[in-house]
């Protein structure tokens, strides 16, 4: 019965032979266990034909350290005591120490020979210990007292209860059906079970056992099998083990199952024995998992979430993306799995394609298109029953310029159920603030602002030349290759773009606050921008800076015309040093249609307050080229008049009498439109129309806007419409041919 067990050979246990738990950085010792020990829980290893070494051996850069009369300790853990005398010293194999039992637990060894041929000494001290109800791992921890051995604690047997100890070699997903992994039964000692036994699986509620195959290894080679049953949740297998003496025995069963009313999770098989007559020892119980059951689908994952800069081209690929199924053969044969993206964020380009372990024809990219957020792999032509597709990829990505966050991606299709998966993180170029916004009035010129500053989130976001795409990008091996039709690379610059009828009246002052980067001291001009001289400020980058760069703008003057309406008056930030993407024209493959990277609110608008109007009694009369402000006479250039039976005002000396200035008056020659403004009225005639546009309302005549060279050119408006579009009191008086404007009190 005390015999040694095989050295087990797992990766743990190796790990646990080749380092200590503990070692001081001044090491003079390269201690170890020459192999670790599956024993019984009373094992004894005096005796035994095989017995662990505890060796202890001289580092190489302290070759000559070890010194005759050197002495150091051995203590055994719980469980186990020394074989050794404790009365006198015992010389170790190899002659070049001796041990000697203090305790039980206690041992000491003297090194008594030095200089080994190869200039380093080794001392073998054999672990003669024997076991009293051990469990767990066993281990012998060094004390180096005053010698120039490296104290630590190393492993040198583990212990079991039972007979039998029973593993799952590996674990096999499955869908609703398949093949576990193998369950491996070893002998905890040589020749510990023998004779007939009968070897029980039993599984999990909700599953059914189909069937199992047996065979045998080690000491059991050449063992009977009888027939294996499955019966519901259970296999029975019977077994007569036939044993020697030389290794220990292990049984390995591949059992066959499947899915009843389950839900997905781990397959746990309880593994149980029956010992017949005149049999030796027994099958312990145990609990295994071989298997989990898993739906047919994939699952998704990254390697790393990278950051990408919106608005940029720049050749950077997400990182690897693995699409894998779960159950061999979830993926379907020739069918398409569509991967859709935000629709501000556009593939160009793909990388790094593999699919080695599908079988027959690979999946491959069908679709790569530039001008969308979409992109389709075609699954090959085959699937398989025994092995895992796993696809990977990486994605180059052109992304909004303004837009900013997690770039979550969809695949669906093919047996894939919609899955989303975050592949990239997007990073706006720059951000834009203002110290303080200020309110500007409508009609005035040269109103000053607060500070703008320019920052950038990312260091050379703002680049000096604006670049392009690859003219080609491929897409997976095997599939057809993709051309970008972009723009010529150009002199990059900052643009500060203002909204219609706001322009800026001087140029600002324009510094690098932060950063090395630099703007070209004459390369800060204004430009058009809907049509509005001046709306627009660019600035011309000279050099780029090595961290995030502030550019500040001071010293802001804007011009607010009349056609502005109350609100915020938002900047917005482009530029092709920014944003390399936009489209100029038609929009090309990876390009939008927008040119803007950020926005900001630079000042508001509000009305200015309406003047006084100090007339009360305002009087035309028909042909007449003068009328009367509180009976003082004024003369005009044209006379009010009658035509199609209404009676016509001349608009601006209408206004005019109200207290409505020229400014406030706009002529537009090209479209032949008056624009009034007065208080919080703004009424706007185009010659011809039957209506008029009161604050953004249309108020239709039964007559239209009037003007000819009989007016001098002046614009006439219906009596009655006129005064109820400026907020007057006006009455026509027919017999004395005289209109006359009450104002409001």
């Amino acid at each position: 019965m005390n015999k040694m067990l095989k050295v087990l050979s797992t990766t743990a246990l190796l790990a646990s032979v080749a380092a200590p738990f503990a070692a001081p950085v001044s090491a003079k010792s390269v201690n170890g266990i020459d192999r670790i020990a599956a024993v019984d829980k009373d094992f004894n290893f005096h005796g035994a034909s095989t017995v662990p070494n505890l060796s202890v051996k001289e580092d190489s850069d302290f070759a000559g350290d070890f010194a005759s009369g050197d002495t150091f300790r051995l203590a055994l853990s719980t469980g186990a005591e020394w074989n050794y005398s404790d009365s006198a010293w015992t010389p170790v194999a190899g002659g070049k120490a001796q041990v000697k039992k203090i305790s039980d637990s206690t041992l000491e060894v003297q090194v008594t020979a030095t200089g080994a041929t190869a200039g380093v000494d080794a001392l073998q001290i054999p672990m003669d210990v024997k076991l009293d109800g051990a469990s767990g791992e066993l281990t012998v921890k060094v004390d180096g007292r005053d010698s120039a051995v490296t104290g630590g604690s190393y492993t040198y047997a583990v212990a079991s209860n039972g007979k039998t100890v029973a593993v799952a070699e590996d674990v096999k997903t499955i869908g609703k059906n398949g093949t576990l992994g193998t369950i491996r039964i070893d002998e905890t000692a040589i020749g510990a079970v023998s004779g007939n036994h009968t070897i029980k699986l039993k599984a999990p509620s909700g599953y059914i056992f189909t069937g199992a195959t047996a065979s045998f290894g080690g000491d059991y080679t050449g063992s009977g099998l009888g027939t294996i049953t499955a019966s519901d949740r259970e296999i029975t297998i019977p077994v007569n083990l036939n044993v020697s003496t030389a290794n220990r025995g292990s049984i390995y069963i591949v059992p066959t199952i499947k899915v009843d009313t389950a839900n997905p999770g781990d397959i746990v098989v309880s593994v149980s024995g029956t010992a017949g007559s005149g049999s030796k020892g027994s099958i312990s119980d145990a609990d295994v998992t071989p298997g989990k059951y898993a739906d047919w689908d994939g699952n998704l994952k990254i390697d790393e979430v990278k950051e990408i800069v919106s608005g940029k081209v720049d050749d950077i690929k997400t990182g690897e993306i693995t699409l894998k199924e779960n159950v061999p053969g979830s993926f379907l044969a020739n069918r398409d799995i569509d991967v859709e993206l935000p629709s501000w964020v556009k593939v160009v380009g793909v990388t790094g394609f593999d699919n080695t372990n599908a079988p027959g024809t690979k999946a491959a990219f069908t679709s790569i298109d530039g001008k969308k957020s979409k992109l389709t792999i075609t699954m090959g032509d085959k699937t398989s029953t025994t092995s895992k597709q796993e696809i990977k990829f990486k994605l180059q990505l052109s992304v909004q310029a303004d837009k900013a966050g997690d770039i979550e991606a969809e695949f669906k299709g093919a047996g894939l159920s919609g899955q989303k998966l975050v592949i990239a993180k997007a990073v706006a170029p720059v951000s834009a603030s203002v110290e303080k916004v200020e309110n500007v009035k409508i009609g005035t010129q040269a109103q000053s602002v607060g500070d703008l500053v320019i920052t950038e989130n990312k260091k050379e976001a703002i680049e000096k030349s604006a670049e392009s795409f690859k003219t080609t990008l491929s897409g997976a091996a095997g599939t057809s290759s993709q051309t970008l039709d972009v723009d010529t690379p150009t002199t990059g610059v900052v643009t500060v773009s203002l909204p219609a009828g706001v322009s800026f009246a001087k140029l600002p002052t324009v510094e690098v606050v932060d950063g090395n980067g630099e703007i070209e001291k004459d390369g800060v001009s204004r430009k058009d921008n809907n049509g509005t001289p001046n709306g627009k400020l660019v600035l011309q980058v000279k050099s780029e800076s090595t961290k995030p760069m502030k550019i500040k703008l001071s010293g802001i003057q804007l011009t607010v015309d009349r056609t502005v309406p109350e609100g915020d008056i938002e900047a917005k930030i482009g530029g092709s040093a920014i944003v390399e993407n936009a489209a100029t024209d038609t929009v090309k493959a990876g390009q939008f249609d927008t040119g803007t990277a950020a926005k900001v609110v630079l000042a508001k608008t509000v009305t200015p307050a309406p003047a006084d109007t100090t007339a009360s009694n305002i009087v035309f009369k028909l042909n007449s080229k003068t009328f009367t402000i509180d009976g003082k006479e004024v003369t005009m250039d044209a006379a009010p008049l009658v035509a199609w039976d209404r009676a016509f005002l001349p608009v601006r000396f209408a206004a005019n009498a109200l207290n409505v200035s020229d400014d406030n008056i706009i002529w537009d020659d090209k479209t032949s439109t008056a624009t009034i403004f007065k208080g919080d009225r703004v009424v706007v005639a185009k010659v011809g129309d039957k209506f008029l546009t009161v604050n953004g309302a249309k108020v239709p005549m039964d007559v239209p806007v009037y003007r000819s060279k009989a007016t001098n050119d002046r614009v006439m408006i219906p009596v009655r419409y006129l005064s109820n579009a400026l907020g007057a009191d006006i009455q026509w008086n027919q017999e004395t041919n005289e209109i006359t404007i009450k104002t409001a009190k």
